[in-house]
């Protein structure tokens, strides 16, 4: 998640979602090494924000700390377990773009979701190949995503949010302290800078325009 995009969230969940309570599903949550270290400022922006309002419940599909639910929501399995919650609030952030088939991710979030219940939707529009475990390069424009959405959902706001480069839009650029959590946490800086292939994709990210989708929705 980009610090911009998180900004637009924030704004998302003050100006809109700041009179309403309930059950907050966040779906592809990742760890809390993720949200807590790497990129803290979803917590401070997002996470923080969310919880005053909502019980916050983080899905994934990996089974490590901070995921209070291990599901696919691909799947008939993982739909029915994430309907047993009854969430009012559904947070999908940078998922789309990690699993096979983005389209049966858009129809499984349409299927999952009731009436009235809110969407935050948001991941790339420009950033480069990232696997986790894969990435499909989906990087929808504004149009696409209203053709995929509006039939099912009333859209609040849609927009794209820019963030200079993917090295200036970073923790890297941010954040000293989380700089240094987030080296410690993969390792010795020299093992990164010695690191051929991790020296080329900094270099590129200098260089790579760095933009996110952020929509607010409500089912129909």
């Amino acid at each position: 998640m980009l610090i911009k995009e998180a900004e637009k969230i924030n704004y998302y969940i003050k100006t809109f979602l700041g009179d309403k309570k309930g059950i907050a599903i966040n779906i592809g949550s990742s760890t809390a090494e993720f949200t807590d270290i790497l990129q803290p400022y979803i917590r401070n922006l997002v996470l923080k924000p969310l919880s005053k309002h909502f019980k916050i419940l983080n899905l994934d599909i990996k089974n490590q700390q901070g995921v209070d639910l291990v599901a696919d929501f691909t799947t008939p399995e993982g739909q029915r377990a994430i309907s047993n919650l009854n969430g009012n609030l559904y947070l999908i952030s940078n998922l789309l773009e990690h699993i096979p088939d983005y389209e049966v991710g858009i129809k499984s979030i349409t299927q999952l979701l009731k009436k009235d219940n809110f969407l935050i939707l948001s991941g790339p529009k420009s950033f480069p190949y990232h696997p986790d475990p894969i990435d499909n390069m989906f990087r929808p424009n504004l149009k696409q995503l209203r053709d995929f959405f509006e039939q099912d959902f009333e859209i609040i706001d849609l927009q794209i949010v820019r963030s200079g480069t993917v090295f200036s839009s970073s923790v890297l650029m941010q954040n000293p302290k989380s700089t240094g959590k987030a080296i410690k946490s993969k390792g010795s800086l020299l093992k990164l800078i010695t690191n051929p292939a991790f020296i080329i994709r900094m270099i590129k990210n200098v260089f790579y325009p760095a933009s996110a989708f952020c929509m607010l929705a409500i089912k129909k």
